[in-house]
């Protein structure tokens, strides 16, 4: 039975394509979900609208995750933490502690956005990956400050 993707599969194909599947495949699963509809020529010119429409949406994303990447690769995060004599941090920054401080900026991304190899556990500038489609790349610059005794001294008491 041939049938139109209108949905997106990993194993069948794009929106829009037309495939040959198992007649049970189709009529048990594909179509009642949603995820097919029979290849008619009536149904062709629907797909042909739903491909176009879906293609202005994807370039519509794009372009906000191009303006996006702009705007973090502009912003730079300043993190005070703890550390010794040496600059190591008795902690680290995390990619979720990127995270929310691009969110105090008012960019919002997911944690899978931010690229760590390990996390940061040294003071001064560090440059990190940012990836929000495939092909939109960039990098944001971290600063991590020694956080001052005094202030540390003060919490305490």
């Amino acid at each position: 039975m041939k049938v139109i993707l209108k949905k997106y599969n990993e194993k069948l194909g794009e929106v829009g394509d037309v495939i040959k599947v198992a007649d049970g495949y189709a009529r048990n699963y594909l179509l009642p979900k949603g995820v097919a509809i029979l290849a008619t020529t009536k149904n062709l010119t629907l797909i042909k609208q739903l491909k176009e429409s879906e293609e202005k949406r994807q370039a519509e994303e794009f372009k906000e995750a191009e303006m996006i990447m702009k705007q973090i690769e502009k912003a730079t995060c300043t993190f005070d933490r703890l550390a010794d004599d040496k600059g190591h941090l008795y902690g680290s920054i995390s990619e979720m502690d990127i995270v929310n401080a691009l969110e105090e900026k008012g960019l919002t991304i997911d944690k899978t956005n931010v690229i760590l190899e390990k996390h940061i556990k040294e003071t001064g500038s560090h440059m990190v990956d940012i990836e929000l489609e495939d092909k939109i790349k960039g990098k944001i610059k971290i600063k991590v400050v020694k956080l001052k005794k005094e202030k540390k001294d003060e919490e305490n008491t």
